[in-house]
């Protein structure tokens, strides 16, 4: 962010230095006038439609000057901008890309243990973990659980192959983990069924 307000400073000097190339002439500047007091009353004058052109002179040094720093400012401000929102972008796609591998696991029977999940989700892809949720108050299983694989394609194509896949005399709810949100869920319903539970 330091170089981006670098470049913004050296743009606005750019067109301060563009401004101070230009030096109105002729019969009606005072020559007794301000030099700031000199270029406003030409600029008032120069906004104003029926107003007669002023003559004026341009510093060809000043003027290359200001438009190099100028361009060059905008330039350095506008790359350093457009690297700082990708990496944002590639930040936030990683991250995506991350919980995009999380599945949800409801109506799981109470004997089935985190070993009897590995083996069921392993032949779809590498199985990075597995949780099952418990009560903290008796410590027995809730019904439901979350596994997490190595990537969305392996993810993708363990919902859509154990969706609904009967497995100790349960059949299994596979649905895509969403994140969780700021808010609590409300308390109550089902604890094995239902679909999409935050991770």
């Amino acid at each position: 962010m330091r170089l981006a307000s670098i470049g913004k400073w050296v743009a606005m000097c750019g067109i301060v230095v563009l401004v101070l190339s230009i030096a109105p002439m002729g019969a009606g500047i005072d020559p007794h006038d301000t030099w700031w007091g000199t270029r406003w009353k030409w600029m008032q004058g120069a906004l104003r439609p029926e107003h007669a052109a002023t003559p004026v002179t341009v510093n060809p040094f000043l003027l290359y000057l200001g438009m190099l720093l100028s361009v060059g400012g905008m330039a350095l401000a506008w790359r350093r901008d457009r690297g700082a929102s990708t990496a944002l972008a590639a930040t936030h796609r990683t991250s995506k890309e991350k919980r995009s591998g999380q599945i949800f696991v409801g109506n799981i029977a109470f004997s089935v243990t985190e070993q009897d999940l590995r083996a069921l989700f392993t032949p779809y892809g590498v199985v990075d973990r597995i949780n099952l949720i418990t009560d903290r108050e008796t410590g027995r299983p809730r019904g439901f659980g979350f596994v997490e694989m190595a990537d969305d394609q392996a993810a993708q194509a363990a919902i859509a192959g154990l969706n609904g896949t009967e497995m100790a005399g349960r059949a299994l709810n596979v649905n895509e983990a969403r994140q969780r949100e700021e808010r609590r869920p409300p308390s109550g319903g089902p604890r094995g069924g239902g679909g999409g539970r935050r991770w």
